[in-house]
């Protein structure tokens, strides 16, 4: 009887896993590999389908650009809810000293979706917020997003200038050190 039970278990276990692989398997990326790619991304309400072609588009003036930031996040992520709680203390007197874009995008699962709008309005983000609901910047970001919270900078001309993996407090300072350094 006990060994039926430990038969069924991993039996449920396994259907488990096999049936989560199948629903979250990534789609393939045949995209833009370069910044700012064409990932299509949702608003917070998903009201809006948007590429990051657009939204992360490179001014054509060159007096017109500014670095690029892109922190990428979960919903389940603790310390990427503390990375963002940072970024929204400082990102006010960040805008006085420097020009730069900062985005928030968050790469969670579908039935985490509606979190993500509950977070932002919560939290008051003052940065524009996305979902990548494909997950496909996995494709493209160096190091396929393995561990979050990560951020990137992109210089004026979309070239990758930082990278940053987790979040301790005081990384803050070294990202917005590096922002004014790009200026």
């Amino acid at each position: 009887m006990k060994s039926y039970f430990v038969a069924a278990f991993y039996f449920l276990f396994a259907a488990t896993m096999f049936s989560q692989h199948v629903y979250y398997t990534q789609t393939n990326y045949s995209g833009d590999t370069l910044f700012p790619f064409t990932i299509p991304m949702l608003d917070i309400d998903s009201t809006k389908e948007s590429n990051s072609k657009e939204v992360l588009a490179i001014p054509k003036k060159e007096k017109d650009r500014s670095p690029t930031v892109v922190a990428f996040w979960l919903t389940t992520c603790m310390p990427c809810h503390r990375e963002l709680a940072t970024y929204t203390a400082n990102y006010a007197e960040w805008k006085k000293q420097a020009n730069f874009n900062l985005y928030a995008i968050s790469i969670d699962f579908p039935h985490n979706f509606r979190k993500i709008a509950q977070i932002v309005r919560n939290k008051q983000f003052p940065f524009p917020v996305y979902w990548d609901r494909d997950r496909l910047f996995r494709s493209v970001m160096p190091g396929g997003l393995n561990g979050l919270p990560q951020v990137f900078i992109f210089d004026k001309n979309g070239n990758l200038a930082y990278k940053h993996k987790g979040f301790r407090l005081g990384d803050e300072q070294e990202l917005f050190a590096k922002i004014k350094e790009l200026q």
